[in-house]
């Protein structure tokens, strides 16, 4: 089956470098890097929330977890351009960070939080100032899964009769993200997705309906949370 390719946002937040960060870090580099040569921070990537995604496309809880898995060690770059040259930061660690609430559908509320580190360089100090004023804030996490669920029937969204956002019953129908099979990158971007990236489902009832690798391949998934850059 084919994969879905998604592009989620995230917030970004400060982090303070403590000795035990700098030994993660190092695990990355080829050479040991001293604090003061390294700006960090940290990015909220997602959680199982069902009722914030304003796409109501929201991950699962295993979702998350896999995602978690898969993500560290990644590349952060620019504008989801898979350029070398646009490489400016790597995750060197993850954290899921389970909440005493519930989500709507009963799972520990849970929320990926990324680290990451970028070395100070003249080449990038302006995007080192740029994300310490709040100018680079907008954050989006490339990776795919290979189901997205209907929240109303449980089946694949893609062959089932319900419409993402309408209301069935008293509940909303959401395509929820059930995996995560591979993390891309994450991204600085200037908006966090494609006004056009939002998934169009069409009903297995349609005469033209195309089969369900197809439907799958080209869904997207987007969220936009917009957080302003907190010292911690």
């Amino acid at each position: 089956m084919s994969n879905a390719k998604i592009q989620k946002s995230a917030s970004i937040g400060a982090l303070t470098l403590s000795d035990e960060e700098l030994e993660k870090i190092n695990l990355f580099s080829l050479v040991p890097l001293k604090a003061d040569e390294i700006f960090p921070f940290k990015i909220a990537v997602c959680s199982n929330a069902q009722d914030t995604d304003r796409d109501n496309e929201p991950f699962l809880l295993q979702a998350v977890k896999d995602l978690a898995k898969h993500i560290e060690g990644k590349t952060m770059i620019l504008d989801h351009n898979p350029s070398a040259k646009n490489q400016i930061a790597r995750i060197y660690d993850t954290e899921l960070i389970t909440s005493d609430k519930k989500t709507e559908i009963g799972e520990p509320l849970t929320t990926l939080e990324v680290r990451c580190y970028m070395v100070r360089t003249e080449k990038n100090s302006d995007l080192i100032a740029e994300i310490k004023a709040g100018i680079k804030k907008e954050v989006s996490v490339g990776f795919s899964t290979s189901e997205m669920q209907c929240s109303i029937c449980g089946k694949n969204f893609f062959t089932c009769a319900h419409h993402k956002g309408d209301i069935y019953d008293g509940k909303v129908c959401r395509a929820q993200i059930k995996d995560c099979v591979d993390a891309y990158e994450v991204s600085f971007v200037a908006v966090p997705c494609q006004v056009d990236a939002g998934t169009r489902k069409s009903a297995s009832a349609d005469t033209e309906n195309p089969d369900e690798d197809e439907l799958l391949a080209e869904a997207k998934a987007r969220i936009r949370i917009h957080e302003y850059f907190k010292e911690v």
